[in-house]
């Protein structure tokens, strides 16, 4: 079907960050930090047009609780929830959110959560690259009781991704990722798991100067110069040729199964 694009590396997108997480907690959580506004965006714009306004937010995946945090300033939701197979991200979600509820759990395993809550919206922003098996993790949360998913990935195997997969080993990826997307190719597993679209967003996510010299300033000058063009005046000047051709973020609306919101 084309559905992905799996590296046979065996290198697992939980190794990569549950080593990050044990090098530095708090810059891997300053980086997600940076980088949470723009996520927050797809869930606000697709809950907010779709009349969507959830009581009980789950966020699987939530590392150290960027999202979830924007998401709470913002006030998206009523009450948020987090999980993370990282006991060292959860402690640090638990230390700064004390308000948000969250447990250590292994999302693939299909463990009950929270007491099987019924949850209005299920979160999974920028997990499925990071999982070898993204469809079996997929038809696990159908057996959950939630009336919407919101799922965010990377598209990265767009024209450039697919030139540059020429050049370089994808099973070094810098960010763990072990899967690599296009918008029909998540369209497809969205389909093969039985969800069913019901909105979506595109955009070329962009890199302030600020966030830029964080993570690469202590790279070499001709590195610092081609992130400052890929990751922030191309995606800034040009988004839409950015976004078909180069880098995007896709988010997409899915319905899910349990009672109606309100009700």
């Amino acid at each position: 079907m084309g559905i992905l694009h799996v590296l046979a590396s065996g290198r697992s997108g939980r190794d990569h960050y549950e080593a990050r997480y044990a090098d530095g907690l708090d810059r891997q959580a300053e980086w997600l930090a940076r980088n949470a506004k723009q996520k927050a965006d797809s869930v606000e714009l697709l809950l907010g047009r779709n009349g969507i306004r959830p009581a009980r937010l789950l966020e699987l995946g939530c590392g150290t609780g960027a999202i979830l945090q924007e998401l709470q300033r913002r006030n998206v939701a009523g009450r948020y929830y987090g999980v993370d197979y990282s006991a060292g991200a959860i402690g640090y979600l638990k230390s700064t959110q004390p308000d948000v509820e969250c447990a250590v759990a292994d999302i693939t395993a299909g463990v009950q959560l929270f007491g099987g809550k019924n949850f209005d919206v299920i979160l999974c922003s920028h997990v499925l690259e990071h999982l070898e098996d993204p469809l079996a993790f997929l038809r696990l949360i159908r057996g959950f009781r939630f009336n919407y998913l919101l799922v965010e990935v990377p598209l990265e195997n767009l024209a450039f991704g697919k030139l540059k997969v020429r050049f370089v080993d994808r099973g070094e990826h810098p960010a763990g990722h072990v899967q690599f997307f296009s918008r029909c190719s998540l369209l497809e597993l969205m389909d093969a798991a039985g969800f069913a679209v019901r909105d979506a967003r595109l955009y070329a996510p962009v890199l302030d100067r600020a966030t830029l010299r964080f993570a690469y300033g202590g790279s070499s000058t001709g590195r610092h110069a081609r992130k400052l063009i890929t990751e922030h005046f191309g995606p800034r000047l040009v988004p839409r040729l950015w976004s078909r051709w180069y880098h995007a973020h896709y988010a997409v609306l899915c319905q899910g199964r349990g009672r109606q919101v309100g009700q």
